[in-house]
């Protein structure tokens, strides 16, 4: 089953997330901050990352920036609850599939996340 990453600080998002990429037959797997992320992901190797803008230990654009340094080919769903043409034009520069704003729509979510694994068959 292809493992996809959470990586929010906000345990009901983490929770939603888990729930609906589990039932459209993905494994989720979830981290609450930076350093587990990068734990993760060096271990499960997920074939896809959402990722929140906003975290306790770290932005979440640097976690991109890290994340492309070890896995350059991983996509990277960027989450967040601001909607900012900034932010998302410096996430998707940064190497971001995509940049969608909470709350999400859950048909956008699994389109997305369907699309993204679609490009790096």
């Amino acid at each position: 089953m292809r493992k996809i990453l959470i990586i929010d600080d906000n345990k009901y998002i983490r929770f939603a997330l888990s729930a609906l990429i589990e039932e459209a037959g993905f494994e989720p797997l979830s981290a609450e901050d930076c350093n587990s992320a990068l734990d993760i992901i060096e271990t499960n190797k997920p074939c896809l990352v959402m990722l929140d803008k906003k975290l306790p230990d770290c932005d979440g654009i640097s976690l991109l920036e890290k994340i492309k340094a070890v896995a350059p080919d991983l996509p990277v769903i960027m989450l967040s609850a601001y909607s900012d043409i900034t932010n998302a034009e410096i996430a998707i520069n940064k190497g971001a599939y995509a940049f969608i704003t909470k709350p999400f729509d859950n048909d956008e979510i699994i389109k997305l996340i369907k699309n993204a694994l679609e490009m790096i068959k």
